[in-house]
């Protein structure tokens, strides 16, 4: 199996390496960062996904007496990024940067990350897992039960997070938005729903770090060669998914090159759309 380093820039004569090997790999449907929610959400039940361990190892009884456990944290490794950052610019709030030992951002010293996830089912050397904040092709370095008696600390003070944890927008889908997405998850589009919702339920107006275009008086969000239409009702903090488009032109439609391999589904989605 393949081990996992430390980033090169890291090392130094004074400095031990460490390597490790991965116990097994998550499998999901999101490939992209800018998928994958930035912490697990139970309203994402398509974010689902599973371990599987590595075969040959004895995992089948290294797993013996975890199914009697709701929660587990699962400790990964950010496999898609090749560089740390000292300081960070966190998703929410201010545009002031951060210390990254003082964020959860992925971009870290050891590109290591640790979830609590609810533990579905364990079958073989196979754990299913519910909602989570996981790429497809995660490697997983270790696994423990959640304690709730241990792990849990309401009320402890949360650093620079209580002067910049902005208020969460609710979003919900127009009855035409709704079709559309459901059909489009029905032909395999599956993160879309999780992108809008991840991008829009905090600092939903915020351009400098949403994919947000404002033509003839409309917002719209992209998606890959996606765009969803927006209204936001800041007075209820509420936005709504209005429609759903393609971001192709006639042109472009008409054209053989489908670099993105999706214009299959946009030809589906138009006729759909059509009177």
């Amino acid at each position: 199996m393949p081990q996992v380093f430390l980033f090169t820039n890291l090392q130094s004569s004074t400095m031990e390496s460490l390597n490790f090997t991965p116990i097994g790999y998550f499998r999901n449907s999101m490939d992209n960062p800018n998928e994958a929610p930035r912490q697990p959400n139970p309203d994402l039940s398509e974010t689902a996904g599973y371990i599987e361990l590595a075969k040959d190892l004895h995992f089948e009884d290294a797993l013996r007496d975890l199914d009697g456990f709701t929660k587990i944290w699962v400790i990964f490794q950010f496999h898609k990024n090749d560089h740390w950052n000292p300081l960070v610019q966190p998703p929410r709030g201010s545009d002031k940067k951060r210390g990254v030992f003082a964020t959860r951002s992925p971009h870290r010293p050891n590109p290591i990350g640790m979830s609590v996830l609810d533990l579905i089912s364990i079958e073989g050397l196979k754990i299913k897992l519910g909602p989570n904040d996981l790429l497809n092709g995660t490697p997983i370095l270790d696994i423990k039960p959640y304690l709730p008696y241990v792990d849990s600390h309401p009320g402890e003070k949360i650093g620079w997070l209580e002067e910049s944890a902005g208020e969460k927008y609710a979003v919900s889908w127009s009855s035409q938005a709704r079709a559309q997405l459901e059909f489009l998850e029905s032909q395999g589009l599956t993160q879309l729903r999780g992108f809008v919702v991840n991008q829009l339920e905090f600092d939903p107006s915020d351009a400098k770090k949403k994919r947000l275009y404002f033509i003839e008086g409309k917002i719209l969000l992209a998606y890959r060669t996606w765009r969803a239409e927006i209204q936001i009702l800041e007075d209820t903090k509420l936005v709504q998914i209005l429609n759903i488009s393609s971001a192709y032109t006639a042109e472009e439609m008409g054209s053989s090159e489908d670099r993105y391999h999706d214009k299959g589904l946009h030809r589906l989605f138009k006729a759909r759309q059509s009177p």
